[in-house]
């Protein structure tokens, strides 16, 4: 299964975020309205709901700069040593970053001489397994782009420079191996079947290359039949899975459980310290590398490009990253008021909005960890702060989550095997797909999501639930087309979430149904959310906004639970039993 426009080497890439930032004016101070958990960078007044993009990070290019070079040098340490000989690759997978990127650490200190490889893979922009949707989306394979792009810049700046290829793993890296005599390849470690495939097939392909001995290096493995390793290492999560205080098999099937083993009993790992530089990149033979490969472009990839007209633009990056940390937590104050807050659906700042880049490694969860133990010792330490790391220690839940069930998150009985009836009604699929089901909450949030590639959190479990109460549809149908759609999708979140929405999951207690009424009335009670994305009811009254009766579309199924008698409604979590799934 499964940003950085700001270049410190080229101009080329700084065009987009200055047109953005000179477009649109943004009241980067607008304040919350905790009462109704919702944030918007938007004017309140129907009036004033237009077409807007708002760029995340919402920074100037030298504040994203700024932000970048302090992050830098905050954890980069100049007496870094090498004491390895001869080549390593560094092959970069999920982990698009270069702080706290334990695979290029190792790899750096290893070798002598160092080879940053990016693959890019036909089967992650074939069609998805069960349902044929395009397995990357135009609007991903855009920010994936743009990761790339920023890896490249920073890794020149460190004396490097990333050598793209085209085809699978398995076929360019032992042959990369063996031009350049490199005795390791050091990736990060991924849980689910068709990465962990990849990797099987790596491994038994760089047995069969032989390399010529290093010199003076005093092995006694030089003599004959040398063959380049596959160094895989852990570094996804904010926990280690080594410092668990039970094994994988052993994960508890309620997150509470674990969550509270971890707090009580592990601990997390500091962030690893930065070479001031990782050159210099190897020679094949006398010669230098020439010929780096191009970065390619979304038409490259066989998509059309999407370009995105309202709501929230990501850029994609390492920089862009680091710049949001600042913007959320240091520049907007943001965090302070996080869980009152993030329930939201309009607006940037409802939420942290870091999960793309943690799904691409443009950031590490552990850099977050600490800049919110960096934010409490310097700011305060609240509710709110805490429930940042509440959500990372989710995601973490998740990733173990993909270890111990393995590809059963992807079953349609999910890991407890359960049977029940569900449709492929394609008809049904379409009008929820495509924001056609005469709600308004759950159409404005799937026409967000297949403009921008986000959906909040909260827009999340609603259109879930909608799709597996209310119309019966295969989980699988939705989980596919999100896995399509979103910018920050990654397997173990994104089917981990599904098998919990559609009753399927490893926790046998949750079977929740989600009220249409109920959430509008909480969530976006003057139906803002709607009118933004749904422009044709701006003009209606507010308390109409998300029942219009005949002025909308007809409403393609009744609702199982109507607001009065609703089965289950998600209210653990408003109470801080949170039951999700994706970091916001």
């Amino acid at each position: 299964m499964p940003t950085n426009l700001l270049s410190h080497h080229s101009s080329l890439f700084l065009s987009p975020i200055h047109a953005q930032l000179k477009l649109f004016n943004l009241n980067l101070n607008l304040r919350f309205n905790p009462s109704l958990a919702m944030a918007t960078l938007l004017p309140a007044s129907s009036q004033k709901l237009k077409c807007y993009t708002v760029p995340v990070p919402a920074l100037a290019p030298s504040e994203i700069s700024t932000a970048e070079e302090e992050a830098f040098r905050r954890y980069s340490s100049p007496d870094s040593k090498r004491n390895g000989k001869g080549a390593a690759i560094v092959w970069f997978r999920n982990d698009l970053r270069l702080l706290d990127n334990e695979a290029l650490i190792k790899a750096w200190s290893a070798s002598e001489f160092l080879l940053p490889v990016y693959c890019v893979d036909p089967r992650l922009f074939g069609t998805t397994h069960y349902f044929g949707f395009p397995k990357t989306g135009a609007i991903r394979a855009q920010f994936l782009i743009e990761c790339l792009e920023d890896l490249k810049r920073n890794l020149i700046s460190k004396g490097l420079d990333l050598l793209v290829r085209h085809g699978k793993p398995e076929e360019i890296l032992p042959s990369l191996a063996k031009s350049f005599n490199a005795h390791t390849v050091y990736a990060h470690k991924e849980t689910c079947r068709e990465e962990t495939s990849v990797e099987k097939l790596v491994r038994e392909r760089l047995k069969q290359v032989q390399l010529v001995p290093v010199q003076n290096q005093n092995t006694s493995s030089n003599r004959n039949n040398i063959n380049p390793k596959l160094q895989l290492i852990w570094g996804s999560t904010m926990y280690h899975i080594d410092d668990l205080p039970f094994s994988t098999k052993d994960l508890p099937d309620v997150y509470t459980q674990f969550r509270k083993a971890v707090e009580s009993k592990s601990s997390i790992r500091t962030c690893l310290k930065l070479p001031k530089f990782l050159g210099p990149p190897p020679k094949i033979g006398s010669d230098e590398i020439t010929d780096w490969g191009l970065i390619p472009s979304v038409e490259k990839l066989g998509l059309h490009e999407t370009k995105i007209e309202r709501g929230m633009r990501f850029i994609g990056g390492e920089s862009a990253a680091l710049a949001r940390v600042h913007e959320y937590f240091w520049k907007n104050d943001k965090i302070r008021v996080y869980k009152e807050t993030r329930n939201g659906m309009l607006g940037a700042d409802y939420s942290t909005k870091f999960a793309p880049w943690l799904a691409s490694g443009s950031l590490s969860p552990r850099f977050i960890y600490e800049e919110v133990k960096r934010y409490e010792k310097q700011r305060i330490a609240n509710d709110s702060t805490y429930w940042v790391l509440f959500e990372l220690i989710w995601r973490d839940y998740f990733r173990f989550l993909s270890v111990k069930y393995g590809n059963s998150i992807f079953h349609l009985g999910g890991p407890r095997n359960v049977k029940s009836n569900w449709k492929q009604d394609r008809s049904l699929f379409e009008a929820w797909q495509n924001g056609q089901t005469g709600y308004p909450l759950i159409d404005a949030n799937m026409k967000e999501l297949s403009s921008t590639g986000f959906m909040s959190n909260r827009g999340r479990q609603i259109v879930c639930s909608f799709l597996v109460r209310d119309m019966g549809i295969d989980w699988r149908m939705g989980a596919e087309w999100f896995e399509s759609c979103l910018i920050d999708y990654d397997p173990a979140s994104n089917y981990g979430n599904w098998t919990y929405g559609a009753g399927v999951g490893n926790d046998p207690r949750e079977d929740r149904y989600f009220s249409i009424p109920k959430q509008a009335k909480n969530y976006d009670p003057d139906g803002e959310y709607v009118a933004y994305w749904l422009p044709q009811l701006k003009f209606l009254p507010k308390e109409k906004r998300h029942f219009p009766g005949f002025s909308y579309i007809k409403q393609i199924v009744p609702l199982k639970f109507d607001s009065s008698n609703q089965k289950k409604d998600n209210f653990r979590r408003d109470k801080g039993k949170s039951s999700n799934l994706y970091f916001r």
